[in-house]
């Protein structure tokens, strides 16, 4: 997706009062829609709707540091960074745990309704770790991040770690994050996934297992390629719970430049019976500049 960036001394001269030599702001916006038949009639919805701006500057010390601040219709989320030289130090209110910022679903290849699990069972921790503290580096190819989420009164601090990797031309990418309850108000599990990705003869695989330690697991795996212009693929995912689900998913998707547009079709088989199980027809576009 095509961004125009506002970046030099001579912007930010105007919205700052003072500016280092060095220092980079950027602003940009990006729109997530579908509309949507489940066989009950049209629907509209916005998975996504916000400007971002960001800032990058170098501090006295040689460290650099940014500011990142999500603008949408639930409020302000402004993380900030610091590049220590020795791996970055991330706060704010815009920082969630290290799983959720691992765990993309590399066998999704729907425009814009691509998160981690498909089946609405994941638990990845996120909503426990609240605002979190994260710490992330590479070292020797390996990708890590550690978060620390902010006590409350349902839960105790929770960690959460990830690491992602390149191994034999597959992404492979694991995490598992410690949710713990205070006395009384509900069971700790520790939930954690595995996703790989590989591209081999113009074919993107992928493959996704989420457990959420909770009596919910849920395998993922899919196909996309590149034809005529269209970006296509077609996903298969199973979620292992106490009521067990199937689905199926085809997605073609077309960029347009700042715009693209996309169409799934999604079946889900739900055990318990037929009038349980569900089709929609989803069509989806994303704007961005």
């Amino acid at each position: 997706m095509n961004r125009s960036k506002i970046v030099g001394a001579t912007a930010l001269a105007s919205v700052m009062a003072a500016g280092a030599a060095h220092a980079e702001m950027s602003i940009s916006g990006l729109t997530i829609g579908n509309i949507s038949d489940a066989g009950g009639g049209q629907s509209q919805g916005f998975s996504t709707n916000s400007i971002y701006v960001s800032y990058s500057d170098s501090l006295d010390n040689g460290m650099g540091v940014s500011s990142f601040m999500s603008i949408y219709g639930g409020g302000i989320l402004t993380a900030i960074s610091i590049d220590t030289g020795m791996g970055t130090v991330a706060l704010g209110n815009g920082r969630d745990s290290a799983v959720d910022k691992m765990d993309g679903n590399p066998a999704c290849f729907s425009l814009g309704s691509c998160g981690s699990a498909e089946l609405g069972a994941w638990v990845d921790g996120d909503d426990a770790s609240g605002n979190s503290v994260m710490y992330s580096n590479s070292v020797g190819g390996l990708d890590l991040m550690i978060t620390r989420g902010m006590e409350s009164a349902t839960y105790s601090p929770s960690m959460s770690y990830a690491v992602g990797t390149s191994m034999m031309g597959a992404t492979v990418k694991a995490g598992i994050t410690q949710v713990d309850y205070k006395a009384g108000q509900g069971t700790d599990h520790d939930p954690s996934f595995v996703t790989v990705s590989y591209s081999i003869a113009g074919l993107n695989l992928g493959y996704g297992m989420y457990d959420s330690d909770n009596g919910n697991e849920e395998t993922t795996m899919g196909v996309g390629t590149s034809m005529g212009g269209f970006d296509m693929g077609i996903q298969f995912a199973s979620l292992d719970a106490s009521t067990d689900k199937d689905m199926m998913e085809v997605s073609i998707n077309k960029s347009l430049g700042a715009a693209s547009f996309g169409l799934d079709y999604t079946d889900t088989d739900v055990a318990g019976g037929d009038t349980l199980d569900t089709e929609n027809w989803r069509f989806g576009y994303v704007v961005g500049f």
